[in-house]
């Protein structure tokens, strides 16, 4: 039986970008896709690391990491979060921000 992970990912705020002396113009990030970018290079850290893992990634206000039909241990679950948070960080370091943001 596989061990469902869900990871809640809360996109980074709009960026605010000087257009002249008096405007701005806001770029949003495009949640859906930075979640799918962060699901399939979880994906590949999972498949190798914990193949009985299956990641699934949302997008929401609140981040968290969520253990679906199975429970681990209380030390075990904060152990896999930081591992999983740190995977999700170093993930993210391959994100091109001209890619995700709005124009």
């Amino acid at each position: 039986m596989s061990r469902n992970v869900l990871i809640r990912f809360v996109p980074p705020a709009s960026i605010k970008v000087k257009t002249g002396k008096a405007t701005t113009h806001v770029r949003e990030w495009d949640g859906e896709k930075m979640a799918a970018f962060l699901q399939e290079g979880l994906e590949i850290w999972a498949g190798d690391k914990y193949p009985d893992f299956e990641m699934r990634v949302a997008v929401s206000r609140q981040a968290e990491i969520r253990f679906e039909n199975w429970k681990p241990e209380k030390k075990e679950a904060e152990e896999l979060r930081a591992e999983i948070g740190e995977e999700i960080s170093q993930v993210m370091e391959g994100i091109e921000p001209e890619d995700y943001l709005s124009e």
